[in-house]
């Protein structure tokens, strides 16, 4: 791949993991995890940066995911985060900075919960599970008939529409949004990519929002250096949640991007990586 980044995949907990490496195998290393029907693509601009800051990057494909195995099985957050455990094993990492966008947040979260001494810092990047608002479209993927009327939508004649050039510029669509449909059609495009993502949905969101807050159950740790980045007007996941996050955690460092969206990390992917570096470079 370009810029020095390496796709490799290993077997760790009885499932083949598939990530993206770069950066010197001696720095210090940051783990990043991607949002629900996404995959390491989302961090395709701030990898070869973070490694530029001298930081070994492993971006992964979280189990169920993107070039990962995708095993029937549960997806909730202690499956996530004892996946991440035994990849860190297989790969003789003792303990990294973990940095969660997303979904991928909430996982950060709960990791540096079962596995504390695997987390040396935490990084949450429009993160989940810091409070119950979330957008309208998640929730009701939350709701009982959404795997049918995902099947329908995904149906093969449907994704040759969805292709078309035209129909992008009738939606208006950005070249960043056609990059994320695409990853999500990725994701979605199979039964079992599906069953994966409804499985790893409905374990943190409901028709009502999400399923909790880690402040509110007093998840998050004091101890653990956090960086908190979000966009200003993120609308899947409001920056309120990193400003209460924030206060709850008085010694975190709050970033926020003007603009909107709700990758932080790729609209802004050279000063993300900036403020990462610096961050694991002061604590």
């Amino acid at each position: 791949m370009e810029d020095g980044i390496q796709s490799r995949t290993v077997l760790a907990g009885g499932s083949a993991i598939a990530y993206l490496e770069a950066g010197p195998p001696s720095g210090p290393v940051v783990v990043l995890l991607h949002g629900l029907a996404s995959d390491s693509g989302t961090w395709d601009r701030a990898i070869a940066p973070l490694a530029a800051h001298g930081l070994r990057v492993l971006a992964v494909d979280l189990i169920g995911h993107g070039a990962s195995d995708k095993p029937v099985r549960s997806y909730l957050l202690d499956d996530f985060a004892d996946s991440l455990r035994d990849l860190f094993d297989v790969l003789g990492v003792e303990a990294a900075t973990v940095c969660g966008h997303s979904l991928g947040g909430a996982i950060a979260v709960q990791f540096g919960s079962r596995h504390p001494v695997r987390m040396q810092r935490l990084v949450l990047v429009s993160a989940g599970g810091l409070g119950r608002e979330v957008h309208p479209v998640l929730r009701a993927a939350a709701l009982p008939v959404a795997p049918v009327v995902l099947r329908l939508a995904t149906h093969s004649r449907l994704r040759r529409l969805y292709a078309r050039p035209r129909l992008h510029r009738a939606l208006r669509l950005t070249p960043d949004n056609v990059t994320n449909l695409r990853r999500a059609g990725r994701a979605l495009g199979t039964s079992e990519g599906q069953a994966a993502f409804f499985a790893a949905l409905r374990g943190v969101i409901e028709p009502a929002g999400q399923r909790g807050s880690f402040i509110d159950m007093g998840t998050l740790a004091a101890h653990v250096p956090t960086l908190l980045v979000w966009n200003a007007n993120d609308p899947v996941i409001p920056v309120a949640h990193a400003h209460a996050a924030a206060r709850h955690l008085p010694s975190s460092r709050l970033v926020v991007f003007e603009g909107s969206g709700h990758e932080p990390h790729r609209r802004e992917a050279e000063r993300f990586a900036d403020e990462v570096a610096a961050f694991v470079g002061a604590t």
